[in-house]
C-alpha cells in the first residue's frame, strides 16, 4: 500500500491544494466583488476579460502564497522524500530552510506562476461562463 501511497505523498498534497484553493478562491471572489462586477455594470460585454484578468490574478495569489507547501511536496515525492525525511513534513521544511534559508520556499514559483496564472485566468472565465449560462447564482 505505500507504494501507492507513500509517507508524506499525499498528506503533503493535500497541506499544498488546501490552501491553494482557499487562497485562490477567496481572492477570486474578493476581486470579482471588489473589481469585476464595479468594472462591468455599465458594460457586460466586457465581463469576460475581466473575470479572466481576475482569475489570473487569484491564480498568481494561490501560488505564491502555497509555493513553500509545493517545494516541501516536491521533494517529498521526488527525491527519495520517504528514506532522506522519514516522510515527515516537517522534517523536510526544516531541512530546506536549513540548506537555503528562507528563499529556499520560493524555488521554482517563476515556472508554477507561469502555468498557474493563464490556467486559471481561463478557468475563471469558463467557470463564469456556465455560472450565467446554466443560471447558477
Amino acid at each position: 500500500m505505500r507504494s501507492f501511497f507513500p509517507l508524506g505523498g499525499v498528506s503533503i498534497q493535500m497541506v499544498r491544494d488546501i490552501p491553494y484553493a482557499i487562497f485562490t478562491l477567496l481572492s477570486y471572489e474578493f476581486i470579482k466583488e471588489n473589481w469585476v462586477l464595479k468594472r462591468t455594470e455599465e458594460d457586460p460585454s466586457k465581463r469576460w476579460f475581466f473575470d479572466m484578468v481576475a482569475g489570473a490574478t487569484a491564480g498568481g495569489i494561490g501560488s505564491y502564497l502555497t509555493n513553500p507547501m509545493d517545494v516541501i511536496k516536491t521533494r517529498l515525492q521526488t527525491t527519495g522524500g520517504s528514506s532522506k525525511y522519514g516522510g515527515s513534513i516537517v522534517k523536510c521544511a526544516a531541512v530546506v530552510l536549513e540548506e537555503g534559508g528562507p528563499t529556499a520556499f520560493l524555488r521554482g514559483s517563476v515556472p508554477r506562476l507561469m502555468h498557474k496564472i493563464p490556467a486559471n485566468g481561463c478557468f475563471f472565465v469558463f467557470y463564469e461562463f456556465f455560472r450565467r449560462a446554466l443560471h447558477v447564482e
